[in-house]
C-alpha cells in the first residue's frame, strides 16, 4: 500500500505522535470512534473505516462504517458474516 496513490500510510512515528497530542497510550487499540477520528484529524486523513468484529470464532460478524474526519458522517456502512 506504500506505493499507491490512493491512500497514504501515517507512519508509525505521526501515528505515535498524534496519540501522544490525544493523551492516549502508544498501544492504545483506538476502541471508540471519537479516538478514531479525532486521530485521523490529526495526521490529516479524510476518511476513517472503523470496523468491528464479533461472534463467534468459527464465525465471525464485522461491521464497518467508512466516516469522513471532519465531521464524523457516515458516509457508507456494511455488515456481514467474514468468509475464509
Amino acid at each position: 500500500m506504500a506505493s499507491n496513490q490512493t491512500f497514504r500510510v501515517v507512519p508509525e512515528t505521526q501515528l505515535a505522535s498524534a496519540k501522544q497530542t490525544l493523551g492516549l497510550s502508544a498501544d492504545d487499540s483506538l476502541g471508540s470512534r471519537s479516538k478514531a477520528i479525532g486521530l485521523a484529524r490529526i495526521v490529516g486523513a479524510q476518511y476513517v473505516l472503523y470496523s468491528d468484529v464479533s461472534g463467534d470464532v468459527k464465525s465471525p460478524q464485522m461491521d464497518m462504517q467508512l466516516m469522513l474526519a471532519q465531521s464524523g458522517e457516515i458516509v457508507w456502512s456494511g455488515n456481514g458474516d467474514v468468509k475464509r
